[in-house]
């Protein structure tokens, strides 16, 4: 049986050269083997194998729209962290955040939002 690690190196291989023919050999993978409930994992786990080989796909969110001068500082910032060569930015805006920024990539989560902090607070205060 080939095992959900193995079918993420053959993604990343193909995603390569042929994008949408690694999404459906995958997708017609996870059909094929009753696994279609583990597709949030294989994803997680091609971004992994990806992430290896120099490729950082990074969710970004955030109360206020960027400037530049801040994506290029997080861009910066998540490039050393992680090693990478090359970055797929992926960004939001939530103003229900106050300020800060959360950031996600397939290894870590950041988390410095005021609404994070504000939390923490709270819930020390109550103890």
């Amino acid at each position: 049986m080939i095992s959900r690690a193995q079918v993420a190196t053959h993604v990343a291989n193909a995603l390569t050269s042929d994008r949408s023919g690694a999404m459906e050999s995958a997708a017609a993978w996870l059909v094929s083997t009753g696994r279609q409930r583990q597709a949030g994992y294989l994803a997680r786990d091609v971004a992994k194998v990806m992430a290896g080989r120099g490729y950082v796909s990074a969710k970004i969110t955030t109360a206020r729209q960027m400037s530049d001068e801040t994506r290029s500082k997080i861009e910066a910032f998540i490039k050393e962290a992680t090693g990478a060569t090359e970055l797929e930015l992926d960004t939001s805006v939530d103003p229900a955040l106050i300020g800060g920024a959360r950031i996600e990539t397939p290894d870590a989560h950041l988390d410095t939002t005021v609404r994070t902090k504000l939390a923490t607070f709270v819930q020390g205060v109550s103890r």
